[in-house]
Order: structure tokens, then sequence, then C-alpha cells
């Protein structure tokens, strides 16, 4: 599995930034769409996300993943059918000097055409090509610094967030296509 290193500068820390370990799952249909999460009440306008959440104590990555797609759509896996696709190893220091370190596996998983309905903290489901993805991580990286939101952990800055997600949801989108043409 390919590592990728982030060193972020942040105004404020945002919520996964307290976690220590947390997972992402591109998860595709029997038609090769991803499928995303949206949260209309939390995330601003345009925006949406990658399935996933926070290891809880005790879980491995691949059970957290297992986990989140059980939960956010109803659906059921073997852990033979994930793929790790990228390890990011973030370190980020809020302009307070606080410092804080995550871990987030991206896997890869194909649902084919089982059924799926949001669940959890989703309130509904996105299919996106892997262009679609890309463009969602730079839709990502083109948030302003003067919108802010009110989490659970404090008030924290979207932009912050975005140094994170947008990279993400990119490279992932990349590694989807690599893998599609090699395939094919």
């Amino acid at each position: 599995m390919e590592e990728r290193v982030l060193k972020l500068d942040v105004k404020r820390p945002f919520g996964n930034l307290f976690r220590r370990k947390c997972v992402l799952i591109a998860a595709q249909d029997s038609e090769g769409h991803i499928l995303i999460g949206a949260k209309p009440r939390f995330y601003p306008p345009t925006i949406s996300r990658l399935l996933g959440g926070g290891v809880d104590g005790g879980e491995s990555f691949v059970q957290a993943a297992l986990r989140e797609l059980e939960e956010e759509l109803g659906v059921k896996l073997e852990a033979g059918s994930l793929t790790p696709l990228v390890l990011f190893e973030t370190s980020a220091t809020d302009e307070d000097g606080n410092e804080y370190y995550n871990e987030t596996v991206v896997f890869g998983a194909t649902i084919g055409d089982q059924a799926y309905q949001p669940g959890d903290d989703v309130t509904h489901i996105i299919r996106m090509t892997p262009d679609e993805v890309y463009e969602l991580g730079e839709r990502y990286e083109q948030l302003p610094d003067a919108l802010w939101h009110n989490g659970e952990e404090g008030l924290y800055a979207w932009s912050d967030y975005a140094k994170l997600y947008g990279p993400i949801h990119k490279v992932t989108a990349d590694k989807i296509k690599a893998a599609r043409t090699l395939e094919g």
C-alpha cells in the first residue's frame, strides 16, 4: 500500500485530527461509480465525502472499514473484498502550536449490485465517476478561508478540512483510474 505524508498548518483542528486512526472507502457499484456520502446539514454546498469514519478502540483498519460500510450503506462485505489503496499519515499544527497526528487508510471495494441505502449520519448517496471524485477534491481545495463550522470539537475552518480531504479525494480518484487502466 502506498503511503503519503501530509504536513498541514491549520488555524484550528477539525474532527478527524482528534482521531488517531480513520478509514475511508471508495465503494464502487456494479457500474463502476464511486459511492459518496452526502451530509447537506453538515458539509458546505457542493461538498460530500468518501464513506468512512473513525477507527474504534480495538478495531483494525479493515474491521473499521467493514463496519463503516455496513453503517453508512447497509452493505456487508468480507475482509478479502477490501483493497488498501493508500495510507495518509497526517501531521498538523494549529496556530497555537498544538500538534495532531492522524492515519487515514483509504480502501477500494466493489459492492456490485448489492442494494444500498444511506445510513448512520449519511443523508444520501451520490454516485460519481473517478473524474468527478477528482473534481470533488478540487472543490475542497477552493473552499474559502472565511467559511467556518462549529463542530463537536469546536470551531474550525472548512479550508483547513480541505487541506486533508482535497488530496485524499484526488489521490483516490487517480488510484482507481490507474487500476482500471491496468485491468482494461
